[in-house]
């Protein structure tokens, strides 16, 4: 009897196990971390960051009402990571997600596109890093730069003449100055600032001995200019007599030979001159006068033989002067 109350006891037991699982018996529970204290104590850390890039930017002249920034990486151009269109501000910040750029080399790069008509895009290319901050340079937004260009000749044989000075001043300041290559080809370049400024002119030849090639220009209607320069006479001229020019500034060249005169213009040094007759002390020739037509109009009168000299064309470079000035 007494065995078969064990027995039942053991029966129910195993039963309450089978049904409910181990789930059922409860293990200890501890509030806190255990430590065996053994040297060095390890920890291990997950962390989530973003990428944020500051963009300073100067505006030395005119500022666009707006600028959009795109953001491109690993070397590719065509699918930029984000797009953001903002007001001109001295700083921009832009943001994005980790482990977007490359780190390797500097194939990231921001495209900045100003919204004005003046203004051309620009690229600027960045190391990237895995998430942080990058701070990069200044960024200066200026405007489209005006180019002029052209051919630096002689009038008389159309041959280029290389080595020539072609200067831009505006008014009296000289800004730039440039010499003809081997080809007689030229190029000046000038801020995009000066597109709507006046009294600005070209002058070429100074270091020859014919009057220097003078023209004002602007950029009002165009940012790139061509301006051919031509120098010394023409063949036209060459044809009614012999070849002078003036060896000095401010020659009269007048209407009549006698004192009753009028002058008609004064003559800068280097002026071409044609002489058809000669008297006493005097020359009757004719000169080529550059309209603002862009045309060259034939003008007679007389001049003092003292005020010329034979043009020889074996070496049209003069001798440098610093004194001289061409304005």
């Amino acid at each position: 009897m007494k065995y078969n109350y064990y027995k039942y006891i053991i029966f129910y037991v195993w039963g309450i196990i089978f049904f409910s699982g181990c789930s059922s018996m409860k293990t200890a529970q501890y509030p806190e971390v255990i430590y065996n204290y053994r040297q060095p104590l390890v920890s291990v850390t997950y962390e989530y960051g973003e990428i944020d890039i500051e963009i300073p930017i100067v505006f030395p002249g005119l500022i666009p009402e707006e600028l959009t920034f795109e953001v491109f990486a690993k070397g590719d151009s065509a699918h930029p990571l984000l797009t953001v269109k903002n007001e001109a501000t001295n700083l921009m910040k832009v943001f994005l997600p980790q482990g977007v750029l490359g780190v390797d080399t500097k194939n990231n790069f921001i495209r900045i596109i100003p919204h004005h008509p003046d203004f051309v895009s620009l690229s600027v290319p960045f190391f990237g890093i895995d998430f942080g901050s990058i701070v990069l340079d200044p960024v200066h937004i200026v405007q489209e730069p005006l180019d002029v260009a052209g051919v630096v000749t002689s009038r008389l044989t159309d041959s280029t003449l290389a080595g020539v000075d072609v200067s831009l001043y505006i008014k009296d300041e000289l800004l730039q100055k440039v010499y003809s290559n081997e080809k007689g080809e030229y190029a000046l370049t000038l801020p995009g600032e000066f597109k709507d400024q006046e009294f600005l002119r070209i002058i070429a030849g100074e270091k020859l001995v014919f009057a220097p090639f003078r023209k004002d220009i602007n950029f009002k209607k165009s940012k790139d200019l061509i301006v051919n320069i031509g120098l010394g006479p023409s063949q036209d001229l060459a044809d009614l007599g012999n070849l002078y020019i003036t060896n000095k500034n401010n020659v009269h060249f007048r209407d009549k030979p006698h004192i009753g005169g009028m002058t008609l213009f004064l003559l800068p040094e280097g002026e071409p001159i044609a002489v058809e007759q000669v008297s006493k002390g005097l020359y009757y020739g004719t000169i080529e006068i550059l309209v603002s037509s862009g045309k060259n109009v034939k003008m007679s009168g007389w001049l003092e033989r003292e005020d010329t000299d034979l043009l020889f064309f074996e070496n049209i470079f003069k001798e440098e002067n610093e004194n001289d000035q061409a304005l």
